[in-house]
């Protein structure tokens, strides 16, 4: 069967040529044809172009002027309309195929970023429990050598000739420092080149300031970039000097970087600071004095004798004065040890609980401060 359409014939789009819809009637279609024809007509327009385009609508007036061939061509653009329409929910499929497919893969990637956080967080935590643990064996290991040197045998008893004002509390005396008050908040800033690493701050705080109990860095949260690290730095007991210098540095910016932010653990100043101070001014005085007064540490009486003054320990104490026990109410020497044995052990007993309080108190202040900076960093 020959086909209706020839070669020619089958490579036009009549429709599309004569600029008119597939419903149009042939006056319509003739009418578009004579407006056409009117601009490319061979004897209007010589070019080359214009011959081309006059035997293409008169090939398409033709074709849909004949019934047999317009119905083919209608079928063959309908089939070819449903074709684009099929590709086009194809093509919508497909897309959305890919789209589900790079959000599984942002999800995916979300999680891991998530997994990775989680763990660094869990890595983070575990660093503290670990430093806490140490901080608690630490302060075990003082407990119970300070039990153990509770439990030794008394020393024996002061001779009653020594001065009375050795038994006098000095109102200048060192007060309790426990850890908590030798313990600093360091914060440094985001360039910081100092805090890089636990070990190296720990060498440059320790060179500046003295021994170092513990020390722990932290960094800031993933998302407070802008932040810098914490460290959380407790001083060895009886390096109160470092501590003091560590903190007055802050404030007068002469610290180990510029910008470093340092405040107490226990948030408040301790009470030791102000004693510290004031033991700094007494023995600038006392130098002061020393210089215009000299350096003579006894005393000559109008008798001839010599006598210490105060503060002064160059002479020995004279024993004939001592009294005698065994006409003192009926007290006898061996009394005496035995009440000083009975107080030395009411005294060890009383020691070992308030060690083992203070432990307890502790350890209390520790995760309570450790919590609370987990809270000040993601509060920040």
């Amino acid at each position: 069967m020959a086909p209706v359409l020839s070669e020619e014939e089958a490579a036009l789009d009549p429709y599309a040529i004569l600029e008119v819809n597939s419903d149009a009637t042939d006056k319509d279609i003739q009418r578009s044809y004579r407006k056409k024809s009117l601009k490319c007509h061979p004897d209007r327009n010589p070019s080359p172009e214009a011959a081309i385009q006059f035997r293409q609508i008169s090939v398409s007036l033709e074709i849909l002027l004949n019934p047999n061939k317009r119905t083919y061509v209608d079928t063959k653009l309908e089939n070819d309309r449903k074709k684009r329409e099929r590709y086009a929910e194809m093509d919508k499929k497909r897309k959305d195929m890919v789209d589900a497919l790079n959000a599984r893969e942002e999800e995916a990637k979300r999680f891991k970023s998530n997994q990775q956080e989680r763990r660094k967080q869990e890595a983070e935590e575990e660093a503290i429990k670990d430093a806490g643990r140490r901080l608690l064996e630490e302060a075990q290991k003082r407990a119970m050598a300070a039990a153990s040197a509770a439990a030794k045998p008394p020393q024996p008893p002061v001779s009653p000739t020594s001065t009375p004002s050795s038994t006098n509390p000095n109102p200048n005396s060192q007060p309790d420092i426990t850890p908590t008050d030798l313990t600093l908040i360091l914060t440094f800033p985001p360039s910081s080149s100092s805090s890089s690493s636990s070990e190296m701050l720990q060498s440059t705080l320790q060179t500046k300031y003295g021994p170092i109990a513990h020390l722990m860095l932290t960094d800031p949260p993933a998302n407070k970039k802008k932040k810098g690290k914490k460290a959380v730095v407790e001083f060895q007991k009886g390096n109160w000097g470092g501590c003091w210098a560590c903190w007055k540095d802050s404030e007068t910016g002469k610290g180990v970087e510029e910008g470093i932010k340092v405040k107490w653990a226990g948030g408040d100043v301790p009470s030791w600071v102000g004693w510290a101070e004031r033991q700094r001014r007494a023995q600038t005085n006392e130098h002061t004095n020393d210089k215009e007064n000299g350096h003579s540490g006894v005393n000559t009486q109008p008798n001839g004798h010599t006598v210490p003054l105060p503060g002064s320990f160059n002479s020995a104490p004279s024993f004939g004065s001592a009294p005698d026990f065994s006409t003192n109410g009926g007290t006898t020497m061996s009394d005496l040890l035995s009440a000083h044995a009975r107080t030395k052990e009411e005294k060890r007993k009383n020691d070992h609980f308030e060690s083992m309080t203070l432990l307890r108190m502790r350890q209390l202040e520790r995760e309570r401060m450790e919590a609370k900076i987990r809270e000040e960093e993601g509060e920040e």
